[in-house]
């Protein structure tokens, strides 16, 4: 399918009134240029041009994803070149656009009739100066209506490859590693911050966790520093009574001057949270030439930062705390990247939405919250999607955006729509100066956002956002003794204590929390001492939700986020990648295909990016689901396979915009859809819309980045047919669940809980086992066993003895894998002479099977066809690294060997005395090994199949397959057939 994902909607001169009747020359020039940019090819990526001319002579589109401005002047206007870089500067630090040029006209545009002023701007020679996020272009330059294209092109795509805010981030972590360093050792002063600052000391704290939790707290009271700095200059911008950082530093001493400064604003000016709790860090930091110096640099730093304004509009203070914190996992928290936030809330906002987002009565009434907000990088994302959809809204419909618009925009934003719930006072703190420093000169009332109390408060549990599960308020309990755990509202501007509230919702953001109960035990990992009881009403409260508490955290807020989720309201998540095709993860499937339409799935098949978190390398997936009304039934899911997952921000804005224009021209439409780049160089990823997926059924279409391998797999998995692409004939296949010919044996917890392992094997046991699946050793199908098990007399601490011949009942001469990785191993199933046990395998037992049905089923589970559905099927947990649960292994569909005649067995076991004893390739590598062809040629042979070497080439380009990038060397096109290259560019 060819899709074109960039239509230039050109503005023509008819449409605007003669230049009699025009009451600014400037607004007929810079629209004249914006049609002559668009003809020339730069804004052919455009969605939109707008004209707007009332409050400012500015034109606004959007090109890949950004917005636009146009801001012009003629020479003979006093002051021109300042006068218009001014303006042009405003608009991107407002957040109206993303890049913006400020440009000088010649005079002779002035005076020139209407009908020629698009003749003139071909050749005329410009002055012109380009503004973005990423700063001011080096000088003024020289050139034609192309040479500004170019400049646009150049701008766009710096933005799109630079991540501003990782750059910025990076340059102020080593700076608070550094101080951090000179803190960590006055252990009295971090103790003393770690108090002020909500991380509290153990109990049964262990020297070395101390030293952890010292580090931690120093790096983020000089975080804490940082931000106040930071905010202080913002602030410096519209407030005169506001010092500068730079004649801050020229004052006496630089720890003084600067408390008592921060004492002063947060008096006099508001934004108390901040400049109250930077004053007393201070306060606490013991008085030396290192702290001073410290200071010093910190205050350098922030001048540096406020320079750039583009990162402080994108989290920059939550990617550094994401940093900082390298306890993450002690609290089972992994904090979503700003570009997957972008990516996420540009798609969820660009969904149908009965709201006029440009109406500010109608915005204050749409409401957004998320429940784990972290640092607050959904909300944040959230603000500015909203934001676009305002000025788009207004520039639409002709309505102004002006600076005022935009003030009253921000505080509805901040004071209505938003908020944000969590249990880390310091995130949560982040959150609220990190969406005042949107507009700092915006004074509000107070912020939505709530510090949830998680703990046994006088013996009852509290979960924190999980406490909203009973209903929609959370209230604080006062005490005397200050024992209990209060909920606290923040911003801003002020703290308070508060119940909290959850109103009905439009739109539920949530990256929760995925700790589980099981490889370690992270639940409440910081509450070690409560860790039991607040288990037990988490079990309680699964139970209730209707969900397994195995799947952690993360599955239980998503029944929490639908109990305050409007009809026709929406939910936009972050959540382990094991939702697709999990086990524990199926009630939660189930729950929303009762109650959703779920719209979009984002995965990502980047071999070196499976996450969409910072802090893990745990596959991910981002879903939009939107809560059904009474009466209507879900629609088709529209799956999104990246190829490249976004790493910055802008290169997010491109590709949302691209997958928006291509969701909303396959609307309906059957079959993948490639998305290219406009230079039609690479692909970003693959569009698959899906029928909606019924009960538990696995979301299949994620967990493939190529849609023709996922094709073969559906129609083997439910039509029991081949098609091998290329190959038009359908071969209809004998398929039967992998149950049907046999059982599975116990999981290794069990089998742990009969036996004892003895590697040596030393001591004879009529128990053989064949232990770990260690690449280097498991070269070849058939095995051997190396290791004997122990029947146990005592159980193991903390379980209860399991009988030994019970489970040795259920032992195999088949072994099945249940973890593997790709890269390196080589084989699905094993075989043995007689019975064993594995600790990383499932033993398969098949009794009724004969000696040639057996080998020939051997033969099958090793070949590509297998691996096809193995893959299909897969628990994915990063990336290449995957498991194949119990359940899934026994609804596999497998060759049914025992429908094979006599001929058929007979050729197929012959193959498999050849074959077992032969080395096989690893699995990512079957593309090039001569033992997995000759494999797969058997299979061909003995059932009159075509060759399956095309399927065989598409599995091994999978990234989750190869741990590689997709290679497109296959892959060939005509640049006019590829997707996303507009007609102007083939």
């Amino acid at each position: 399918m060819i899709v074109s994902h960039f239509r230039a909607q050109r503005i023509f001169w008819k449409a605007f009134p003669d230049m009699a009747g025009h009451r600014n020359r400037e607004e007929v020039v810079n629209t004249q240029l914006a049609i002559l940019i668009s003809d020339l090819g730069v804004a052919a990526d455009a969605e939109t041009i707008h004209f707007h001319g009332k409050q400012r002579p500015d034109v606004l589109f959007q090109m890949r994803g950004l917005r636009v401005i146009l801001e012009g002047k003629f020479s003979d206007t006093p002051g021109a070149r300042e006068v218009v870089l001014n303006d042009a500067q405003k608009r991107v630090v407002s957040g109206v656009a993303h890049i913006a040029a400020a440009i000088v006209y010649p005079l002779d545009l002035r005076t020139a009739s209407t009908a020629k002023i698009l003749q003139l701007l071909e050749t005329a020679r410009l002055d012109f100066r380009i503004i973005s996020e990423a700063g001011l272009s080096p000088d003024w330059s020289e050139g034609t209506a192309s040479d500004l294209m170019d400049a646009f092109r150049r701008a766009q795509e710096s933005l799109t490859s630079d991540d501003i805010v990782e750059r910025t981030a990076k340059a102020l972590s080593m700076q608070l590693e550094g101080i951090s360093q000179l803190w960590t050792g006055q252990a009295g002063a971090c103790d003393r911050l770690s108090s002020l600052l909500g991380f509290a000391q153990a109990g049964d704290e262990s020297p070395k966790d101390a030293e952890d939790r010292r580090a931690t707290v120093a790096k983020v009271a000089a975080l804490v520093l940082a931000n106040a700095y930071i905010f202080q200059e913002q602030l410096a911008r519209s407030d005169e009574r506001v010092s500068t950082l730079r004649s801050l530093e020229k004052g006496g001493s630089l720890v003084s001057t600067t408390a008592q400064h921060w004492r002063w604003i947060w008096e006099n000016v508001n934004f108390v949270p901040i400049f109250q709790l930077g004053e007393r860090v201070l306060d606490e930091l013991p008085a030396s030439p290192h702290t001073t110096a410290a200071i010093r640099s910190l205050l350098n730093e922030a001048v540096a930062i406020c320079e750039q304004q583009g990162a402080l509009r994108h989290d920059l203070m939550g990617r550094i705390y994401h940093w900082l914190l390298h306890h993450a996992k002690y609290l089972g928290t992994y904090y979503t990247s700003v570009p997957a936030a972008t990516i996420l809330l540009k798609l969820a906002m660009e969904s149908d939405w009965p709201q006029d987002f440009g109406n500010i009565r109608e915005l204050a009434d749409f409401k957004v919250a998320d429940l784990a907000c972290g640092t607050g990088t959904l909300l944040m994302a959230s603000a500015q999607a909203l934001t676009d959809k305002f000025i788009n809204a207004r520039a639409a419909s002709k309505r102004p955006f002006g600076d005022k618009d935009l003030a009253i925009l921000h505080s509805t934003l901040m004071q209505n729509v938003m908020h944000g719930y969590d249990i880390l006072p310091t995130a949560v703190h982040l959150t609220a100066s990190t969406l005042a420093l949107l507009a700092p000169e915006v004074a509000f009332r107070a912020m939505n956002l709530f510090v949830m109390p998680m703990g046994l408060d006088h013996g009852k549990p509290r979960l924190g956002s999980l406490d909203f599960i009973e209903g929609s308020e959370v209230k604080t309990q006062f005490a005397l003794d200050h024992t209990h755990l209060d909920v606290i509202r923040t911003g801003a501007a002020m703290s308070f204590h508060q119940n909290a509230k959850i109103p009905k919702l439009d739109l539920c953001v949530m990256n929760p929390p995925f700790v589980s109960s099981r490889y370690g035990n992270l639940l409440f990992g910081s509450l070690p001492a409560e860790r039991s009881a607040l288990q037990k009403e988490l079990s309680r409260l699964a139970r209730q939700l209707g969900v397994k508490s195995t799947a952690g955290l993360g599955a239980m807020f998503v029944p929490l986020a639908d109990k305050h989720i409007r009809p026709g309201g929406r939910m936009a998540f972050v959540l382990p990648l094991a939702l697709a095709t999990g086990e524990a993860w199926a009630s939660v499937r189930n729950f929303l295909a009762v109650r959703y339409h779920l719209e979009i799935v984002i995965t990502s098949h980047d071999s070196t990016r499976s996450n969409f978190s910072e802090n893990t390398e745990l596959s991910e997936i981002l879903f939009i689901a939107r809560r059904l009304k009474s009466g209507e039934a879900a629609g088709q899911t529209a799956f999104i396979n990246l190829w490249r997952n976004p790493r910055t921000i802008h290169e997010a804005l491109d590709q949302a915009t691209r997958f928006t224009t291509a969701l909303r021209d396959i609307r309906g439409q059957a079959g993948a859809v490639r998305i290219i780049r406009a230079s039609g160089q690479s692909i970003i990823g693959e569009i698959t819309n899906m029928p909606p997926a019924r009960g538990t059924e696995n979301w299949t279409a994620a967990i493939f980045a190529q849609g023709a391998l996922r094709n073969v797999h559906q129609m083997l998995e439910a039509q029991s047919q081949l098609q091998v692409p290329g190959v038009k004939t359908l071969v209809p296949m004998a398929l039967c669940r992998l149950d049907a010919l046999g059982t599975l044996g116990y999981d290794a917890r069990d089998i742990f809980d009969a036996f004892s392992i003895d590697r040596t094997a030393s001591q004879w046991s009529p128990y053989p086992a064949f232990w770990d699946h260690d690449a280097q050793k498991v070269l070849c199908i058939a095995q051997q066993p190396n290791a004997f098990l122990q029947a146990r007399t005592e159980p193991i601490v903390g379980r209860k003895l399991k009988d030994a011949h019970a489970v040795w009942a259920k032992s195999g001469r088949i072994l099945l894998v249940s973890r593997l990785w790709a890269v390196t191993h080589k084989v699905l199933a094993t075989s043995f002479e007689n019975n064993v046990l594995g600790n990383t395998w499932w033993a398969f037992d098949v009794p009724a099977l004969t000696v040639n049905q057996r080998k020939s089923l051997l033969i099958w589970l090793n070949g590509s066809l297998a691996l096809l559905m193995y893959f299909g099927r897969r628990a994915i947990t990063r990336g290449a690294w995957v498991q194949m649960k119990k359940p899934a292994w026994a609804s596999m569909p497998i060759l049914d060997v025992r429908a094979l005649n006599d001929t058929q067995l007979a050729s197929l076991a012959q193959a498999y005395d050849t074959l077992a004893t032969r080395q096989l390739a690893p699995l990512a590598q079957l593309d090039a090994d001569p033992t997995r062809r000759a494999i797969d040629d058997a299979l061909a042979l003995a059932l009159g199949l075509p060759s399956i070497q095309p399927i065989r080439a598409l599995l091994a380009r999978e990234p989750g397959l190869s741990a590689r990038e997709i290679t497109t060397s296959s892959w060939q096109t005509k640049p006019s057939a590829a997707v996303g290259i507009p007609a102007s560019k083939r």
